[in-house]
């Protein structure tokens, strides 16, 4: 077996990493026949497996490749990898009720009204995201009345409409869609509303 016939740098490597693992009370099965299916591995190979899944019960797996960077023309780097199977990490995760439950409804829609308002709005939903904010906006010139219909379908608690007054003055005019009350805002207080409005 291939853990029989280690050379000295690499048994003192593997026993090190196992004093390393058994510190950080991670368990794991020494598996002497366990290989992978690229030749550009050093030392270390190793799977995740998950008892739960039957038979193909690996989610994940990889190892060292120390001398990859260098087969590929660079400087001498160690390095180490994995893939993982996205649908098999789902179903785990599922299964042990670990998955989080995830709100895709908008905070804000944001209804510009002409170019300019669209492109007002278009730097308005990245600095928006940025902060965390899940934000959509229309892009397709529609009618007012077109995107609070399209603002109501996707579930956004408030619509932003950014029209040729409110873009003059800096302003925006805030629609709560639960209670159809309006005001209006300057652009600079927008995320400050928000944070009052959708995280009390």
């Amino acid at each position: 077996l291939i853990t029989g016939t280690l050379c000295d740098n690499c048994g003192s490597h593997f026993q090190k990493l196992r004093t390393l693992l058994d510190a950080a009370g991670i368990q794991y099965h020494l598996n002497p026949r366990l290989v992978r299916g690229f030749d550009y591995y050093t030392k270390t190979v190793f799977e995740v497996l998950a008892g739960d899944l039957g038979a193909q019960n690996a989610l994940c797996g990889g190892g060292r490749y120390d001398g990859l960077v260098e087969e590929c023309g660079g400087s001498s780097t160690p390095g180490i990898g994995f893939a993982a199977g996205m649908e098999r990490l789902l179903m785990v995760l599922n299964s042990r009720g670990l998955l989080p439950e995830l709100s895709q409804k908008p905070h804000i829609y944001l209804a510009p009204l002409g170019e300019e308002a669209q492109l007002k709005a278009f730097v308005l939903s990245i600095k928006l995201r940025e902060a965390g904010w899940i934000v959509e906006s229309d892009f397709q010139s529609r009618s007012l009345k077109s995107q609070l219909k399209l603002a109501n379908k996707l579930g956004a608690a408030i619509v932003g409409v950014i029209g040729e007054d409110e873009l003059a003055k800096g302003q925006v005019l805030i629609r709560k869609m639960a209670t159809s009350e309006q005001q209006t805002i300057a652009l600079s207080e927008l995320e400050e509303f928000l944070e009052r409005e959708c995280r009390k």
